[in-house]
Parts: structure tokens; sequence; C-alpha cells
């Protein structure tokens, strides 16, 4: 389902007072209180759903909010959760705001909390753009999963899948905002609460009070803070025989079958989570196949309106940028050239989709800005003819660097597997020469085109797609950024044994077109016609001699949206990546790893159902 909705949410016109603390003019009514917002935040919502007692010896603690503010309930959570979680615990934090800031008005609300300055620090720099839809930040080295869902509260409310073991009830108040706490609300925030699950509010209105107790809660007022006489808690009845947090309070054992990047961004992300997995490929080392190219582009192509697969590409974009800024930040930097990427507007339909999707996904300048040619060929050192886009934080990575960041510390085996089959107690792997390589609680397919002959080709519409890239010794003038024009090319990067180049992209044509001998040959043919491609339209660009280049497999699906989900009980499948592996596995493989978890998910439930692997059965 398209969403027609404008990208764009309401300002919530934030001043600070004389006193520093911030208002909404919208609202009419402060953040936090006057008192002292971190000493509220402690006594109205941490103590209210339990303090130490909540957080002890739990590995999974999962929290959500209503009204993330200036974020300081999740800040001072995250410290106090830190400072007593037991070692490999996770913090799940999921909070809706229908009003967000932006990054400088957090700043300067949050510069009043010194003991949170670093906190505040990590925030601020992963804050995404204040537009429509669900975000994911990982913080915390890993531990700390944060999900805004910027959008209105019954919106952001209906695209939650998932249990909660606590809530933050935190809106402006009943009297001045009430559409945050109607019984619609309520209802929601029950239907979507683990049992047991505890509430913490600072309001004591009675309608508000006397609608959780109508929806099964036990409901207690406590001593308010500050001015405010009296605050609420409530939770919900224990059910017989029921553990909080059941699904991921044991680490699973978890066979990846696959190395490129769906599997390593998937290993990566269970261990995260605790979980035990192990990669199993045939290749001698991850990351050989359609993931062991020089350079991968990370930008996106975006729909001009927000239908599903666009809405699921716009979301990876975002999170990818993010995912890997974070792997520059663990010492190990992933970036080739400078940061960002040129998309050419090649012609006017191309032209008119760029504009459409500007408008359509709302992202600000500093994201994605139309930029004229003479901007373009600033901002890329070449000398364009043609307008375009462009994407300030995308740029190409090193495959290898990324891949081998990830797979650190993950166990790995080369075999080739046969068949998945399932067993008492989980899955049994079959390898090629048959023999039994074990049983694990939970398999994760994410072999590429390998998968249709694991899970058998009629299961999903997969297709193998050959792609052919072409190496050039050099460029003159040379491009700071990858630029793509329904073709690319890379900036300088390395190409393997001290030997330095471009990478000139890509052909895709159907694996079944060629024959068997031929596929992964390099086709001059092919060489050719992307240097043909690429003289027509950066015609001020001169080419060196060729050096070669590489072909591989790419999986693609019929209707372009990847699988990613449950495939059975205990079976997940991601694939049908195509050629924006690196841009779409991060997200995606946070999406699996958070439903073997049994956590918050980091998109829409729209979409997690259009990802869905058993959409074609």
């Amino acid at each position: 389902m398209n969403d027609k909705r404008s990208p764009h949410l309401p300002d919530p016109e934030v001043y600070l007072g004389d006193d520093g603390t911030p208002r909404s003019r919208v609202a009419d009514d402060v953040y936090f209180s006057t008192s002292g917002g971190i000493d509220e935040t402690r006594h109205v919502f941490i103590e209210g759903v339990g303090g130490r007692k909540f957080f002890k010896n739990r590995r999974v603690t999962r929290i959500a909010e209503l009204g993330f503010g200036t974020g300081l309930n999740f800040l001072a959570t995250w410290q106090y959760w830190a400072d007593g979680a037991p070692s490999g615990a996770t913090l799940h934090y999921t909070s809706i705001e229908g009003y967000p800031m932006s990054a400088e008005l957090l700043h300067r609300s949050l510069s009043m909390f010194p003991e949170l300055a670093a906190e505040a620090a990590a925030l601020i720099a992963s804050w995404p753009p204040v537009v429509r839809g669900t975000h994911r930040l990982v913080l915390g080295d890993g531990r700390v999963h944060l999900t805004l869902v910027f959008d209105d509260v019954l919106c952001a409310l209906g695209g939650l899948s998932g249990e909660y073991d606590a809530w933050y009830l935190d809106g402006f108040s009943p009297a001045k905002n009430p559409d945050m706490w109607n019984g619609d609300v309520l209802d929601r925030v029950c239907a979507l609460s683990a049992p047991g699950a505890r509430i913490a509010t600072f309001t004591a209105a009675g309608h508000v009070r006397r609608t959780l107790m109508e929806l099964g809660f036990e409901v207690e007022k406590r001593k308010g803070f500050g001015r405010k006489r009296d605050c609420v808690s409530a939770h919900l009845p224990m059910v017989e025989n029921c553990k909080i947090g059941k699904h991921s309070s044991t680490p699973q054992s978890v066979a990846v079958i696959g190395a490129g990047i769906a599997g390593a961004t998937l290993a990566h992300a269970l261990q995260q989570r605790g979980h035990k997995p192990i990669l199993l490929d045939g290749a001698k080392r991850p990351g050989s196949a359609a993931s062991g190219n020089p350079a991968a582009l990370i930008a996106p192509r975006l729909t001009r309106e927000r239908v599903p697969m666009g809405r699921i590409i716009a979301s990876a974009y975002l999170h990818a940028v993010r995912f890997y800024e974070g792997l520059q930040d663990a010492g190990g930097d992933p970036w080739l050239g400078a940061r960002g990427s040129f998309v050419m507007a090649r012609n006017e339909e191309e032209a008119e989709r760029q504009s459409r999707s500007k408008t359509a996904y709302g992202w600000p300048d500093d994201v994605m800005q139309i930029v004229s040619e003479a901007r373009a060929s600033l901002l890329t050192s070449v000398e364009l003819s043609e307008p375009g886009l462009w994407f300030a934080g995308a740029g190409a990575i090193s495959p290898a660097n990324v891949i081998n960041q990830l797979t650190d510390g993950v166990p790995y085996q080369q075999v080739s597997i046969a068949k998945v089959t399932s067993v008492d107690g989980g899955w049994e792997l079959i390898a090629n020469d048959s023999t039994s390589l074990g049983t694990y609680d939970v398999v994760c397919m994410a072999a590429g085109v390998g998968t249709m002959d694991i899970m058998g080709p009629e299961t999903f519409p997969l297709r193998a797609n050959r792609g052919q890239l072409t190496y050039l010794s050099s460029l003159e003038p040379k491009p700071n950024v990858p630029i793509t024009y329904g073709g690319y090319i890379s900036p300088l990067v390395p190409l393997g044994k001290n030997e330095t180049g471009h990478v000139l992209g890509a052909t895709y044509a159907r694996r079944d077109e060629l024959p068997d001998a031929e596929w992964d040959r390099l086709r001059e043919a092919d060489s050719q016609e992307m240097l043909d491609n690429f003289e027509t339209h950066l015609p001020n660009i001169k080419a060196g001699k060729v050096l070669g280049g590489r072909t591989a497999l790419r999986a693609t699906i019929r209707d372009y949206i990847p699988l990613a989900g449950a495939w059975d009980h205990g079976l997940y499948v991601l694939g049908g990546l195509g050629s924006r592996g690196f841009m779409t596995a991060p997200l995606l493989a946070d999406l699996i790893a958070d439903q073997i978890s049994g956590v918050p998910l980091p998109l829409e439930s729209d979409l997690v159902s259009a990802l869905d692997p058993k959409r074609f059965s």
C-alpha cells in the first residue's frame, strides 16, 4: 500500500524559557520539570516501572515510550541500565514522537544535563532526518537499540509489532494533548504489552487511570515529583508459567548459510544480541562470491511515490550510512574515496523521477539535494554536463574491509550445504557429501543464488543474474566519489595485488541466457558496452587501459522486494538483494535478528509483511 501522507511532520515550535527549560508552543507545556528533569525521569519513570528490581538479571529489556521529546527519559534509562545490566544484556527502546526536534534543538535542550553528556553526544551524532517513518539507531557498542518512530501516535502504534516489558507514557498533559491519552491509544498499548508489563506516567488523570483498569492493568498512585501531588504506576498480571522475555532468555545456536554481505551482517547482528552464530559457505573465506567486488556503492534509487519498496530502500539507506559510520568509529574505515555520491539525471524521465522522489521522501538537502551540473562538477571533481541528485552521506565502501570486520570472531566452516531438515530440537544440516553437520536451534539462509539449490528453485521466484565489472587503470580527471548514470564509475580504489584503478559497472543479464561455459568468463562485448555508456554520459573523462574485470551472480526476485523473515519455525531467509546488498543487508539482518530474539523490529509492520518470504507460497 502506498503511503500518500506528507513525509514532513509538524514543527514542535520549541523555545527555551528563561530558566533554560525547553517548552512547546504547540502544546503550551514544558518538556520536563523545572524542578529537575533528570530527577523527575528517575522518580516517575525508572522507579515507576520497578527501578533496579526491573532491570536486574534481565538479558533483554524492551521499553516503549509515547513522547520522545528531548530524549531525556531514554538517555537516563540507558545510563541507569548500563550501570547495572548483566554482561551481554541488550536494551531495546522504542519511542514515538509526532513532533520531533532537530539535532540542534536536542543539543541545546540536553546541554542542561552534563551527567548525560556522553550518551547525549552519541544520540545527536546518530540523529536521523526529521521525516515521517521508523529509524533504528544502534548505540552503546551495539548493546542499545533505539527505534524512533516519527509519526502521529495511533499510526505509529499500528506499525509496531511484538511485546514490550514496560511503557513510559510521557506525552504532554492530557488536558493539553488529549490525542496521546485516548482509549484507542491505551488499548493499543495494552495489546502490545507482555504479561506482567509495567506502565509509568507522570499524570494521575482520572480517565487515564480508569481506562487502564478497564484494560486489565492494576493501577496505583505514587507520590508525584516537584509540584505534582501524584503520579501513576500500573502493571498487567503475570500469566501462569510465563517468563518475561521468554523469546530471548536463552542464547540460541544459529547456522548462517552463506558468508557474503547478507550472512556477515546476520552473524554480526546475532552476536550483538547474544546468540551463537556460525557461518557456513563453500568458499575458502567469507565474501568471495557476489560480495567480493573491489568496491560497493551505497546510494539509493528512490521511487516516485512512497510505495513499500521505496520506503524499504529509504530506511535501508539511512540505516546503512549510520551502520558503516559505526564500523568506521570502531577503528576500521570502510569508506573508499571521499564521502558522497552523484546520481546523474541523464534524461527527462530520470530528472522527473528524481524531482518526485525528493518531494515524496522529504529528505533535507544535507541528505539528498538536487544540484546543477556546475555544482555537481565541483562536488565530484570532474566536469559534468547534466544535473542530478547529490547524496552527501553516500559513497563507496570496501567489501573486504566490511566483511572482515563483521565476521571477526565468528566461527567459519568451509562446506557446501545440500539440505536443511527439520528434526526434533531444531534443524539438521546435511553437506553435499551426505554427512550431517549437526543440529542448530535456528538456521538462516543467506546463500544468494545458492538458496535455490538448497531450498529448491520452486520455493521462491528467485533469479540468478550475471553481472560483469570492468577495471580501468586510470581516469583523467579522477572523480573523488562514485558517479552513476545508468552505469557507474567508482573513485580510485584498490584492485588487489598492489594495484589501484576504477571500477566500471555493471552489466545485468539473466544467468539462463548464457551457456554454462560462459557465464563466469569476462566478455569483451560487455566491457565495450560499459565503456560506450561511460563515454556517452561522461565525455569529459578520459579512460585509461582496461585491466580486466570480474563476474558474479546476483540473486534477484520478481517483485524486486528482498526476502527477509521466517520461512518456517526456526528457519529464516535473507535473499534477493540483487545489486543493493551492501545497502540493504544491515537493516534486513537487524530485522531477522530481532525476529529471532523476540524484540522490537526496525521497520513498520506493513513493510515487514512486504518482505515476508512466505508471500509467494
